[in-house]
């Protein structure tokens, strides 16, 4: 999720929505946490739950909340992902690259090739880190952190072949910048074993 700030607003990612004219939007969520993110108006309004509020009152797109339940870290996810910027500053530099682009361009920096780029990059600093710090306990929240990633990812993916396998039309996988890599990389080495016609877009803004 990102703050509503400069570009990366909820106007302009609704006008992106209008361009592209999903039948359905998969949206990263769980069946039990989404309707509670959508009743969370006084304090929890990221552009991306604003523009699905929008819709799930005034179109016929589908919206469908897409991810696994039984989030396994209990807070010290949380507690991990902070000590990167704090013990690395080139990490929160990058971090605040991103944070100072998205204001400035907006979904297309957040789906472009330099944000990418940053993405690669800090995971490269992540995997340094853990590997410096040698403690037990932060290697196996990062371990688990990155097997659930890679669990949930697999899930969307799925999801979305079997969408298309259903031939419902376009559609528009909602999810965290972060994960673009890692599912480009998912779909080349996935497109055999599903057979499925989809097409996935990843450069719409290029």
């Amino acid at each position: 999720m990102h703050d509503s700030e400069g570009e990366c607003n909820a106007s302009s990612l609704l006008q992106i929505v209008h361009e592209i004219s999903p039948n359905t939007i998969y949206f990263e969520a769980t069946e039990a946490k989404y309707p509670q993110m959508l009743k969370a108006v006084d304090h929890f309004n990221p552009p991306e739950i604003q523009v699905l509020r929008k819709i799930e009152k005034e179109s016929t797109i589908k919206v469908k909340p897409v991810d696994l339940d039984n989030d396994p870290f209990d807070g010290r996810l949380e507690a991990m992902l902070e000590l990167f910027p704090k013990h690395v500053p080139d990490y929160k530099y990058a971090s605040l690259i991103q944070r100072n682009e998205s204001i400035r361009l907006g979904f297309r920096f957040l789906n472009s090739s330099d944000n990418d780029k940053i993405n690669r990059d800090k995971a490269a600093m992540e995997r340094i880190f853990i590997d410096k710090v040698q403690d037990d306990f932060l290697m196996k929240t990062y371990s688990d952190w990155l097997e659930w990633n890679d669990q949930r990812e697999n899930y969307w993916i799925s999801k979305i072949h079997e969408h298309c396998s259903n031939k419902i039309g376009t559609t528009v996988l909602l999810v965290g910048s972060a994960h673009r890599i890692r599912l480009k990389e998912k779909i080349v080495k996935m497109k055999s074993q599903y057979q499925s016609t989809a097409d996935w877009e990843f450069n719409y803004f290029e």
